[in-house]
């Protein structure tokens, strides 16, 4: 056994050349197999963590809009179409809702841009919604309402505070939700970069063992043609011209190894048979 082994390693015989050239093969397609399909499972990994980012910052900014728009709706139909503290108690309790769905939801937000590293994004975002749910607050309190009726000089209505003050912060609020979308969108920017270099490493070591192997295969043929096939191809015609005509076998066929063992001792037989 260990004789075998140093015969193909010492590249002794054409067998132990032809073993090992098959083996290196099968050797480079386990290995860069291997490494391609451990990037390739990074690659997939990668794609899913930045898939499901976006799917969590997109549901974010949708719940946030939907808060954002019940809540408005609300204001429009007590401060525009109604307008008498009376006529907030049918949409007080949707209000205090849309005001605790908005605070949890924009805190979500924060707190997911803190995880990734990147606070500033939902800096104004909080803000805002800040800002707007405490406006919201002091309409169903009571407050808006109280401060207009003590301020009779001011020619201010629900209608008009709603148009001044609400509708500005709504707006506000809602491009700093569509600033949220964008700028989450750009933290994963390093994600997608270091995605597309896995993604180019899974490739490489196919392409490498590709070449490899076309100069291997190139290799093996030249030795194949040269140390075997060239030489059986001499000692066959001329151990043909000896049979067919008697002409002197070819002594300078050069060959080595097995072929030369099997020319030396068809020389030999031809000498006995002389």
């Amino acid at each position: 056994m260990l004789k075998r082994v140093v015969d193909i390693f010492t590249l002794k015989s054409i067998k132990g050349r032809v073993q090992l050239a098959f083996a290196s093969i099968i050797l480079l397609l386990v290995f860069s197999g291997a490494l391609s399909l451990f990037e390739l499972e990074r690659v997939s990994h990668d794609t899913e963590e930045i898939l499901l980012q976006s799917k969590m910052s997109t549901d974010l900014a949708r719940e946030m809009v939907t808060a954002l728009n019940e809540q408005n709706d609300a204001m429009i139909e007590m401060a525009v179409i109604g307008g008498n503290i009376v006529d907030i108690a049918p949409y007080y309790k949707g209000c205090v809702a849309s005001i605790e769905h908005l605070s949890n939801t924009a805190l979500r937000a924060h707190e997911r841009m803190v995880e990734i590293g990147s606070p500033e994004i939902t800096d104004s975002l909080m803000l805002y919604t800040a800002r707007i749910n405490d406006l919201t607050n002091r309409y169903i309190n009571g407050d808006v309402h109280r401060a207009i009726f003590s301020d009779s000089l001011a020619h201010i209505t629900p209608h008009s505070w709603y148009v001044e003050c609400y509708k500005p912060e709504y707006v506000n609020l809602s491009k700093q939700i569509t600033k949220f979308m964008t700028g989450s969108e750009s933290t994963l920017g390093p994600d997608v970069n270091s995605l597309s270099l896995t993604a180019r490493r899974a490739v490489t070591p196919v392409f490498l063992s590709l070449v490899v192997m076309i100069v291997v295969t190139l290799m093996f043929y030249y030795f194949i043609y040269h140390y075997l096939i060239k030489p059986v191809m001499r000692i066959n015609h001329s151990l043909g011209e000896y049979l067919r005509y008697r002409s002197p076998f070819d002594k300078d066929i050069a060959c080595r190894d097995e072929i030369k063992s099997l020319h030396d001792r068809i020389m030999i037989l031809i000498a006995k048979l002389k």
